[in-house]
């Protein structure tokens, strides 16, 4: 028995050791090394390391939600009909209130990917930054030529490059913010001073000083400069030079800010002087009596026409009132260059025909920079140039944050722009462009549950006075309809839910 189980104990002894050689004789597999995401607090919170190199990249992004509502106005024409027997004289009222939608809607996303890499010279930056919509309703309101407002019930979707730059040693290439517009853009509605959210494709340099002051030199796309009219492509008008030189210290900044371009028209071209000519929607589309013939002719007059803005931006912060308080002022002149001004919104152009849609209500009123007169020929049928000019305005403005509590803020505006076309009258036919005034008042309530997180609503109201008129002139007498002395108001209330990530 002794023996037997002696040898079954030596037995499981010598498996043992064989299976522990076999063992040992095994390839081992290690398992990989964890690469962990490193933080990268070089360029501030939210930046890591792209694992395998030295650059740091920050997501963020937000999504929105609003709601929009504004009540209906009649709506006035305002210009010289394409013909009498197809609109309204103008200066009466062609579309009815009744006619018009009230509710907007507009739901956005929105993408940023902030790159960088140190770099002998400093930080090479990469950022894009990606913005949809779908909106609806009011939102989706547009003026067409004969001065009807055109509802779509439709959702409309559409995606826009607000940034694609790259930054090194002090140049900016690319879609970058505009350096002529220095005031924050906070408010839901539009506000009464210059502003440019889809960005701007420029060439800028930055110079930066020691104690807070640094310069900015940038050549601008002319396409972009809001409501600049350039009539006429060449070399010369590419481009608008902005510059700004500011100083940045603990209690905010202070500002100036500038631009010039120059402006073209056709001198030796034939062109349609309709509605819809080169020269934008405010100029006049001379429209003929019965018996003229269609209007279409040459143009001379005035080759070049150089425009000009300047402006000054100042900003304080305020914690003797709450933290996080800060209020800003601008003032702004303009003389050819409304983009100094004005920005694309319904409010700052002091018109209908924009992304605020129909916040002033019935007045169809679009200006622009460059101004031609058309002086119609009875017994040629031709509409020719008789002169150009620019337009000028002046815009001065505030705006306020202020915090009830930690999780309750307000904002709040208040402006005035004006608008002073030329007076031109001709031999046959002629407008006068009347002075444009408006002021706006805004705020909001906006309340954050956690941080990054706003549920706000906002009222805008606003007041708009213009003295534009048409000139009885024979031989066409229709025209004698103007109306001038308008004094329009309306509000506009909207709600939006904004998640930043």
């Amino acid at each position: 028995m002794k023996l037997v189980k002696s040898l079954l104990l030596g037995s499981a002894a010598a498996i043992a050791a064989v299976a522990g050689a076999d063992a040992a004789d095994l390839p081992i597999k290690k398992a990989a090394p964890v690469n962990y995401v490193k933080i990268c607090d070089a360029y501030g919170s939210g930046f890591f390391y792209i694992p395998g190199t030295d650059s740091c990249v920050r997501l963020g992004g937000y999504v929105r939600a609003e709601y929009q509502y504004t009540p209906g106005q009649t709506v006035y024409q305002l210009g010289v009909p394409a013909s009498p027997a197809t609109l309204a004289a103008p200066g009466l009222f062609i579309q009815p209130a009744e006619a018009q939608s009230t509710a907007g809607y507009e739901v956005r996303g929105r993408i940023d990917v902030d790159a960088r890499t140190p770099t002998d010279l400093g930080t090479a930056r990469t950022f894009i930054r990606l913005r949809g919509a779908n909106t609806s309703g009011i939102r989706n309101t547009a003026l067409v030529n004969n001065g009807f407002y055109v509802m779509s019930d439709a959702s409309t979707t559409g995606l826009t490059v607000e940034s694609a730059l790259v930054q090194w040693a002090g140049f900016t290439f690319g879609i970058a913010p505009e350096n002529y517009a220095l005031m924050p853009s906070f408010m839901y509605h539009s506000n009464p001073w210059t502003g440019f959210p889809n960005g701007m494709k420029q060439i800028a340099y930055t110079a930066t000083f020691g104690g807070g002051f640094s310069a900015t030199i940038a050549l601008e796309d002319s396409k972009d400069m809001n409501n600049n009219q350039i009539a006429l492509d060449r070399a010369s008008t590419a481009a608008v030079l902005v510059s700004n030189v500011r100083l940045d210290q603990a209690w905010g900044f202070a500002a100036l800010h500038g631009m010039i371009g120059n402006n073209s028209i056709y001198t030796n071209s034939t062109v349609n002087t309709s509605a819809t000519n080169a020269f934008g929607v405010f100029t006049t589309p001379v429209a003929a009596a019965p018996s003229i013939p269609p209007v279409v002719g040459p143009i001379i007059g005035q080759r070049d026409n150089l425009g000009w803005g300047l402006g000054s931006t100042l900003s304080f912060r305020l914690p003797m009132l709450a933290a996080g308080d800060q209020i800003w002022f601008t003032a702004n002149y303009m003389r050819g260059m409304l983009g100094a001004i004005a920005s694309t919104g319904g409010l700052s152009v002091v018109n209908s025909n924009a992304s605020d849609h129909r916040l002033i209500g019935g007045l169809t009123r679009v200006d622009t920079n460059i101004v031609p007169v058309n002086a119609l020929t009875p017994s040629s049928g031709k509409a020719v140039l008789a002169a150009v000019d620019t337009s000028t305005g002046w815009n001065a403005a505030m705006a306020m944050t202020h915090f009830w509590a930690p999780r309750w803020r307000s904002n709040f505006t208040a402006g005035y722009v004006e608008i002073n076309p030329p007076t031109v009258q001709s031999a046959n036919v002629g407008l006068q462009w009347g002075k444009g005034q408006l002021w706006e008042i805004a705020g909001s309530i906006i309340f954050s549950p956690v941080r990054d997180f706003d549920i706000g609503l906002e009222v805008q109201y606003a007041n708009l006075k213009s003295n534009l008129q048409n000139v009885q002139l024979a031989p066409v007498s229709w025209l004698n309809a103007g109306r001038p002395g308008l004094n329009e108001d309306n509000w506009s209330t909207k709600m939006r839910v904004e998640r930043t990530f």
